[in-house]
C-alpha cells in the first residue's frame, strides 16, 4: 500500500476514534518543558557552556494549550530564577525557543502529521499524547527524527524521564523523549463512605496497608468486599466496591503484577503475550469484580465514562484514575451559566493511594503515561536537527542558581488532594521512591491508535463481556495482535 493511502487510511481512523476518546484527558496535558521534580543544583559554581551560535535560530515548542502568547513562567521565585537564566542561554548562543499551540487535543495526528509530510511541521519540537503515536510510526518512512547519535541529549541525565525513553526506543533509534515523572494512575477511595459503612477505624485503612507493605490484590480485594453492599436485599449491589473503566483496570493489574500485552525482547523487537498464561491469569482476577458483583457494566445508554458518575453520586467506593482527575474531585459545580457555585461537584474527602501489587510484583508499580515529545524528521528540520536538540536541551534545564527543595515538587498537589497522606506517602512513592514503567503497545501501530486499535476497541472495550472469559477473546484476538507485530518488528525493529 503507498504511503500516501496509508496516510489517508490513519487520518480517518483518527477522526472516526474521536466518538470514543476519553477528551477528559485533555485537562491532564498542560505539563510545561521544565521536569516536575525540579532539577537540583550539583555545585554553586557549574562548569561554564562554551558558546555556540545558533545564528538566530527561532525554536518553537509545539503543543495543543499553550496559544499564541506563551511566556517563561514567572510566578515564584524559581520560576524567576530560570525564566533569566533560560534568556540569559538565549542571549549567549543567539536563538528563541518558545511553547505554542498549534493544534487542539483531538486532532493532533491529523494537522501534525500532514504537516510534517508536507514538508512544513508546525513546530521543531512536538508534543504528542501517548496515544497517537503508532499513526505517526506507521508510516513508511519514519516521522520522527532518530536522536539516538546526537550528542546534545545525553539520555542518562536524571531529567530525562527513562521509562519514555525506553519505550520510544525502536531498535538502534530513539523517536521520542520527556523530561520529568508525573505520578498517574492509582485508586481514590471515598473516605466519608467508608466511615458510613464500615467505621472511623477503616477510613485509613488503605494508607495503613500500602505503609507496611501489605496493599497486595488480596488486601485490595477484601476491602472492596467489605464496601459492596445491597441496602435492600435484592440481590443487587446498591453500593459498589469499585467502579472503573475496563482499559484503566485490566492494563493496571497486568501492569501491577510485572506483566503486559507486548514486552520487548534483549534485541529490542516487541513480542506477542497475549495467550501467555501470566497474562491470562491477570485478567481472569480483573474479571472476577464484574462475577462477584464487586463492580458493574455499563448500562445500555450509559456514557462511556459512566463510572465517573457513579462515583460522583457515592455508590462506589474506589475508582483507579490518574492523579490528575484530583483536579476535577476537588473542583466546585457551575451553574448553566458556566459560573462557580461555591459547592463541591465530588462532595466528600477522598484518599488517593497506589494500585495495589500483584503477588509477582515485589513492590507497587507506577505507570508512564506522559506526553511525547519528537523533533519531526522532514527536510526542513535535518538540517537544522543538532540546534533543535541543543535549544530543546538547553530549555528542560533549569538555572543552577535554584537551590534544591527535596519537597519543591509537592507544591502543585497540596491544593488539589484532601488530605496530606496522598502527597506525602502515595504521590511520594510514585514520584520519588520507585521508577514508572511505559506500556510499549501504544507505538505499535494497529494495538493502540488513540482508543482506535485492537487492544483498545477489541479488547478493553469488551474485555467485561459476559459472554466470554478474557483468555476467550485475547485467543481471538491473537493472530491480529501478532500480525501488527510482525509488520512493526520487520520495519523498524531490525
Amino acid at each position: 500500500m503507498s504511503t500516501i493511502k496509508k496516510m489517508l487510511l490513519v487520518l480517518v481512523a483518527c477522526v472516526c476514534c474521536l466518538a470514543v476518546v476519553a477528551c477528559g484527558d485533555e485537562k491532564n496535558n498542560t505539563t510545561d518543558a521544565t521536569p516536575t521534580t525540579p532539577a537540583t543544583a550539583e555545585t554553586p559554581t557549574p562548569t561554564e557552556k562554551p558558546v555556540r551560535n545558533l545564528n538566530g535560530l527561532a525554536v518553537v515548542v509545539g503543543d495543543w494549550w499553550s496559544g499564541n502568547e506563551w511566556k517563561l513562567p514567572s510566578s515564584t521565585s524559581a520560576e524567576e530564577l530560570n525564566s533569566e537564566y533560560q534568556k540569559s542561554l538565549m542571549t549567549k548562543h543567539n536563538y528563541t525557543i518558545t511553547r505554542k499551540g498549534i493544534c487542539g487535543w483531538s486532532d493532533q495526528a491529523e494537522t501534525c502529521l500532514l504537516s510534517i509530510t508536507s514538508n512544513a511541521p508546525l513546530a521543531d519540537v512536538m508534543t504528542f499524547d501517548y496515544r497517537f503515536i503508532g499513526a505517526f510510526m506507521d508510516q513508511e518512512d519514519p516521522l520522527f527524527a532518530d536522536v539516538s547519535k546526537l550528542s546534545e541529549f545525553n539520555f542518562s541525565d536524571k531529567k530525562w524521564n527513562k521509562a519514555v525513553v525506553e519505550s520510544m526506543t525502536v531498535g538502534d533509534a530513539i523517536y521520542g523523549f520527556a523530561t520529568g515523572i508525573e505520578p498517574r494512575t492509582g485508586i481514590f477511595y471515598n473516605k466519608d463512605l467508608v466511615k458510613k459503612l464500615l467505621g472511623e477505624g477503616e477510613v485509613d485503612k488503605p494508607y495503613d496497608l500500602q505503609a507496611s507493605g501489605d496493599w497486595t490484590w488480596d488486601t485490595f480485594k477484601d476491602f472492596a468486599k467489605k464496601c459492596t453492599v445491597d441496602t435492600n436485599s435484592d440481590g443487587v449491589a446498591d453500593i459498589y466496591g469499585l467502579i472503573t473503566q475496563q482499559s484503566v483496570f485490566f492494563e493496571m493489574t497486568m501492569l501491577s503484577n510485572g506483566h503486559a500485552i507486548i514486552t520487548k525482547d534483549a534485541s529490542g523487537k516487541f513480542v506477542n503475550n497475549a495467550t501467555n498464561s501470566d497474562i491470562i491469569a491477570d485478567c481472569d482476577w480483573a474479571y472476577s469484580f464484574y462475577t462477584e458483583g464487586l463492580t458493574r457494566r455499563a448500562v445500555e445508554g450509559e456514557q462511556w465514562n459512566f463510572f465517573e458518575s457513579v462515583f460522583k453520586e457515592q455508590k462506589a467506593v474506589m475508582i483507579p484514575y490518574d492523579e490528575y482527575k484530583a483536579g476535577d474531585f476537588s473542583a466546585n459545580e457551575k451553574d448553566a451559566d458556566g459560573n462557580d457555585t461555591g459547592v463541591k461537584a465530588y462532595d466528600f474527602v477522598y484518599g488517593f493511594v497506589c494500585f495495589p501489587k500483584g503477588p509477582k510484583a515485589t513492590n507497587y508499580i507506577p505507570v508512564s503515561r506522559e506526553n511525547i515529545m519528537v523533533i519531526p524528521s522532514c527536510e526542513v528540520t535535518k538540517a537544522k536537527l543538532a540546534d533543535i536538540a541543543f535549544a530543546y536541551n538547553n530549555f528542560t534545564d533549569q538555572s543552577p542558581e535554584i537551590v534544591d527543595d527535596p519537597n519543591a515538587w509537592k507544591a502543585g498537589y497540596e491544593a488539589l488532594f484532601r488530605d496530606s497522606r496522598a502527597v506525602n506517602e502515595t504521590l511520594d512513592i510514585m514520584i520519588n521512591k520507585i521508577a514508572p514503567v511505559q506500556n510499549p503497545s501504544y507505538i505499535v501501530p494497529g494495538l493502540w491508535d488513540n482508543n482506535n486499535g485492537v487492544i483498545q476497541t477489541s479488547f478493553y472495550y469488551n474485555v467485561d463481556s459476559p459472554e466470554q472469559t478474557p483468555g476467550q477473546l485475547l485467543e481471538s484476538l491473537n493472530s491480529q495482535i501478532q500480525t501488527y507485530i510482525d509488520e512493526f518488528n520487520a520495519r523498524r525493529a531490525k
